[in-house]
């Protein structure tokens, strides 16, 4: 949705939504946000002063506003406004923010993981009960840009393959028609097993791009089984991350997208990395 539609009241119908899911039980249960605090809100400039903002950064960058709205299971969850790959569109969506490097020999891991698959089934009901209420989801970034990789101008044949992972799929699908629509040859992946077993096969990528926050195995780990083996060890990953990371445990990444971004940033991020 471009900035000048989204209006107040699109963002609190998107807090309400949110809510009716992630605490069902209200009479046993309080979300730590208090939605009547966005009531005297006229516009959306207004209701995204009361948000967290995503910190200045160097180059281009895409706004990002959210807000720590939780769940009754999970005090972290958040509700994300944000600008992505294409100016002035917006788009709601679910951060679970439960990116924690927990490994299978710590003593919580069954339990982490099985609340880590209990978050990712709330983020996909509330999206898609905004979808449903008319709100701008994912889907609609998708829809946006492939119409836009449809009816821009094309890009040379490249002769180049790029394998692009992110969990959420219609943000991988979006990414894979603007990718393609400049001549490279794409892949999806949406988890770090997918990655890791199209990495065994003929021909190998000429880049990764890799989501960090991704269920079964993370960026991380998936870069450290890439990097142990002689086949990937020299593949190059570009990984794409909105958590803020240890760059220091990173230190086999051939680059670094801050999410969100704008197209133009990866179009000549990717195009650097082919190069060197």
């Amino acid at each position: 949705m471009r900035l000048k539609y989204l209006t107040a009241d699109h963002i609190r119908r998107a807090v309400e939504l949110f809510i009716a899911e992630a605490w069902p039980d209200l009479d046993s249960s309080r979300p730590r946000f208090n939605p009547g605090i966005l009531a005297e809100a006229t516009t959306a400039e207004e209701v995204f002063a009361l948000f967290e903002q995503k910190p200045a950064g160097e180059g281009p960058q895409c706004a990002r506003h959210s807000l720590r709205l939780g769940s009754s299971r999970y005090p972290f969850m958040k509700l994300v406004v944000q600008e992505y790959l294409v100016e002035e569109e917006y788009f709601f969506s679910v951060d679970t923010h439960d990116d924690l490097d927990v490994r299978p020999s710590q003593p919580d891991f069954k339990e982490w993981m099985a609340l880590k698959a209990a978050n990712r089934e709330l983020k996909d009901r509330i999206e898609a009960a905004w979808q449903a209420a008319g709100l701008p989801t994912h889907e609609d970034l998708r829809e946006l840009a492939q119409d836009l990789a449809a009816v821009g101008p094309k890009g040379a044949d490249r002769g180049r393959r790029l394998l692009v992972v992110d969990d959420d799929s219609d943000v991988a699908q979006g990414l894979g028609a603007l990718l393609e629509s400049k001549g490279y040859e794409v892949e999806l992946a949406h988890d770090g097993r997918q990655v890791l077993d199209r990495l065994d096969c003929d021909p190998l990528p000429d880049l990764v791009i890799l989501d960090y926050a991704m269920p079964l195995l993370n960026g991380q780990e998936v870069l450290e089984r890439m990097r142990a083996m002689p086949r990937t060890r020299n593949v190059p990953v570009l990984l794409a991350t909105a958590s803020t990371i240890d760059l220091a445990h990173m230190r086999r990444i051939s680059g670094l997208l801050r999410k969100p971004y704008p197209a133009e940033v990866l179009f000549a991020m990717v195009g650097r990395l082919l190069e060197a």
